[in-house]
């Protein structure tokens, strides 16, 4: 495949008029993308401040879903307990079952 084809192929998948894409989304995804990244870099104030910039954007694109997935949090929360949780359970299984093996081996 030549390099004219894959442009030719891009160009076909890119939406016939662009502004009909909202910036306003592109943004606030762009902004939850460089907050997770600054958080994964350690930089939790800047990461808060990005966030926040890209929530109010949100808030401007489509406040009724912006309110819906507020009050969703909560559940969301929930059901990030009960993963770690379950995955506690099971760090601990397997450090169980690893001095168990630990114990065999020396025995033997």
């Amino acid at each position: 495949m030549s390099l004219s084809n894959v442009t030719k192929q891009i160009e076909s998948s890119l939406p016939s008029n662009l502004s009909s894409v909202p910036w306003t989304r592109s943004l606030a995804a762009g902004t939850l993308l460089t907050s997770a990244v600054l958080l994964l870099t350690g930089r939790r104030k800047a990461a808060l401040a990005v966030v926040a910039a890209g929530a109010a954007v949100a808030l401007l694109e489509d406040p009724e879903g912006v309110r819906k997935f507020w009050s969703d949090v909560p559940d969301y929360v929930k059901a990030g307990q009960r993963l770690l949780g379950r995955l506690e359970g099971i760090i601990e299984q397997v450090a169980d079952q690893g001095q168990t093996l630990k114990d065999v081996l020396r025995r033997g």
